[in-house]
């Protein structure tokens, strides 16, 4: 194995760079990452975080699943430098998003995409609406694909070179990846399978390669758990993660198989229009194929259940981007404050179905013209989509985001065309929805915090409010102490059950929509941008029984 080459900074290069720099420290200014307050499940993590910064002690909520360390210390880092806060620990995973497109401007720059190409291809990942969103959270969904973005930029390198010392960057990344998500581990199986198929290697320097590529990740990996393991303190959603292998069925994958793949087709549809997957007949056929199949799964799912897009939930849903983690509309089901309803969602899932069908087809071509950098990506897609699928009983939208720069790799240096008007018009459409869509969410979510520590402030104990996930999460479950069932999370519930977020007494209760026995006792105005206008949180008081 030769010595590593070094990369060669040519303006192009820099001026590539500085470019993906500024914009997307635009968009961040843009939507602001202030509030302290956590958001979706994140309370979780910065829990692990202000526990190791305040006790030495690293320490998980219940409902805990990630792996978290990396995520914890680096958190416990900026706590212990500037003291704890959740707009440090935001802006945190936000340089965190900025340094995976960068690494991904690389990777297609590596594989040779240039002008036009490079920065098409750059905005379909970069202002994807899973992205974007979650990078200005302190979730592990974006530092976890960040840095496996750059675990595939040293593996890619290092297996088109034929070089130790890039296959133990990739390796160190990966380690990194696998210590903030289990899954990172992938990266190194899918590194040494690249390896293993990769042409006129000698069989010594094919065994040191996949020894540089594989060893630190399966020593983190074994270690980790081991140490997991030996504190005895195992969270129950690491558990539950594990007892969920269980509930693996052919036709939970199959079902699951099904939503991710045309999920992943509309995230991907700009970038699958300008392809030119359908130039040759037998892809074309193929094509087909996959859209008959598709398109037959679509409408048995409407027929059986009256499904239409958004078919997952968590991020993405009927004009909106976030959590809707309040008791109205995640608990009582109620519709989000704005919804069009049929009207987007039958043209969205046609969108969605048309673009996976291509998908189908171009991933197919992708394998078949495989040099051994384009085998690793595939496999890695591959891996960490049927990762995905192992999680059938509770299955997001955000467990996609991983999947999609390996795929925006491969479609863009195999098969892409100049990006017309129309994958134009797709790309701006997807990026202010995601732009938008993130600035409604911290919106309303700054609105909800400013009644409830109005309520603090007021006197009301904690214990006396249903003020949502993140709230009660926050403030109420490491002391509790408890753990939801699978029949409690689900929404319609009865309105005379409390919700299953560590609510003690629902005295007060944040809300978008008025609730039978509440009173109105504050109103505080938001405003939207993806559907420009004003919006409200409520606080509501439970009135008297008479």
């Amino acid at each position: 194995m030769a010595r590593v080459s070094r990369v060669r900074y040519t303006p192009s290069r820099v001026i590539a760079t500085a470019w993906t720099l500024m914009a997307a420290l635009a968009i961040a200014v843009l939507i602001g990452v202030r509030g302290e307050f956590p958001l979706s499940d994140d309370a979780a993590y910065a829990y692990a975080v202000h526990t190791l910064c305040t006790t030495g002690t690293l320490h998980f909520l219940p409902w805990t699943a990630a792996s978290l360390v990396l995520q914890a210390a680096y958190g416990a880092a900026l706590c212990l430098a500037v003291g704890f806060s959740f707009t440090v620990l935001r802006a945190s995973t936000v340089a965190l998003a900025i340094a995976g497109v960068i690494a991904f401007v690389q990777l297609l720059r590596h594989r040779n995409v240039r002008g036009r190409a490079l920065a098409f291809a750059t905005a379909v990942f970069a202002l994807n609406p899973l992205y974007v969103n979650l990078a200005f959270t302190f979730m592990t969904d974006v530092p976890f694909t960040a840095l496996i973005v750059w675990a595939a930029y040293g593996y890619v390198r290092g297996i088109g070179a034929r070089r130790a010392g890039l296959l133990l960057a990739g390796a160190a990344a990966t380690t990194a990846a696998l210590l903030v998500r289990q899954q990172g581990i992938l990266l190194a199986v899918a590194a040494a399978a690249a390896i293993v198929v990769a042409p006129a290697w000698r069989r010594a320097e094919r065994v040191r390669a996949i020894g540089a590529a594989v060893l630190l990740p399966t020593i983190a990996f074994v270690v980790l758990h081991l140490w997991l393991f030996a504190r005895g303190t195992l969270p129950i959603g690491y558990t539950s993660r594990i007892g969920q292998l269980g509930d693996v069925s052919f036709t939970s994958i199959v079902n699951c198989g099904f939503r991710g793949f045309v999920y992943l087709g509309l995230f991907l549809s700009p970038l699958l229009v300008a392809s030119d997957v359908l130039a040759e007949r037998r892809h074309r056929r193929l094509a087909l194929a996959f859209g008959l199949t598709l398109a037959g799964a679509a409408t048995v799912l409407y027929l059986r259940e009256h499904a239409l897009m958004f078919y997952l939930t968590n991020i993405a849903y009927d004009l909106g981007l976030g959590p809707l983690t309040l008791r109205d509309t995640l608990f009582l089901g109620y519709d989000p404050p704005l919804h069009v309803g049929p009207m987007l969602a039958l043209p969205l899932t046609i969108l969605a179905v048309g673009s996976a069908a291509l998908l189908g087809a171009a991933w197919v071509r992708t394998w078949t013209r495989a040099d051994p950098e384009a085998v690793f990506l595939n496999v890695a897609a591959a891996l960490l989509f049927a990762a995905t699928l192992l999680q059938s009983r509770y299955y997001l939208d955000r467990h996609l985001l991983p999947i999609i720069p390996p795929l925006v790799a491969l479609i863009a240096t195999t098969q892409f065309r100049v990006p017309t008007r129309a994958t134009v018009l797709l790309t701006v459409l997807l990026g202010w929805y995601a732009i938008a869509g993130t600035h409604d969410y911290l919106a309303w979510n700054r609105a909800r915090f400013v009644g409830l520590d109005a309520l603090l402030a007021d006197g009301v104990s904690p214990a006396a409010i249903d003020g949502g996930v993140e709230f009660n999460a926050w403030y109420l479950s490491p002391t509790l102490g408890t753990w939801p069932s699978d029949r409690d999370v689900r929404p319609h519930q009865a309105a005379t059950v409390r919700s299953w977020w560590w609510v003690v007494d629902d005295q007060y209760v944040a809300s978008f929509h008025p609730l039978a026995g509440y009173a109105i006792r504050q109103q505080i105005p938001f405003t939207r941008w993806l559907v420009p206008g004003h919006g409200t949180v409520l606080i509501l008081e439970r009135m008297p029984r008479t």
